[in-house]
């Protein structure tokens, strides 16, 4: 099959079942807001592997991939019906953890990137922001102290006995 056509044969798949999902046409509880990242099609269109991901834990994890794998025949055969294809894939679904690791991987590179000379300026600002505003709260406390002093010799020297 011509490699265009299967890219875009592999992301209206995906469009085709995450719209199935969120319009509520699979009723299986355990599926909630996947994400879908890629699509592995056989040549004769036969199979179809989708890599997956979510944010939850472990438990909730095999739940989710339990809900998809049940739930792919229908899957499979509402993706058909829509596209028109003359077969319908078989649909496995698989936990993507090269996604989770390459999103690690941004992490540690944005976290090591030096910083650019407008971070550095805009971060020695905050600091010298940040200490001003300490003196200024420590100055304001002790006028606010004697203040008050003043305040309540004035009050009991007002009432009267």
């Amino acid at each position: 099959m011509n490699p265009i056509r299967m890219k875009k044969l592999e992301s209206e798949i995906i469009r085709q079942i995450s719209t199935a999902i969120l319009q509520g046409k699979v009723k299986d509880p355990r599926v909630f807001l996947p994400s879908f990242h890629r699509i592995e099609i056989s040549e004769d269109l036969k199979y179809a592997k989708i890599y997956f991901t979510a944010l939850c834990n472990n438990n909730e994890r095999k739940k989710l991939t339990q809900g998809l794998v049940s739930c792919a025949g229908f899957l499979s055969s509402f993706v058909g019906k829509n596209l028109h294809l003359h077969t319908n894939p078989k649909f496995s679904f698989v936990w993507d953890n090269h996604y989770i690791k390459s999103l690690d991987v941004i992490r540690l590179i944005d976290e090591s990137a030096p910083k650019t000379l407008f971070e550095e300026l805009h971060e020695s600002e905050e600091d010298s922001e940040s200490e001003e505003g300490e003196d200024e709260d420590e100055g304001k406390d002790e006028e606010n102290d004697g203040e008050s002093e003043d305040d309540s010799q004035t009050d009991s020297d007002s009432k009267p006995s």
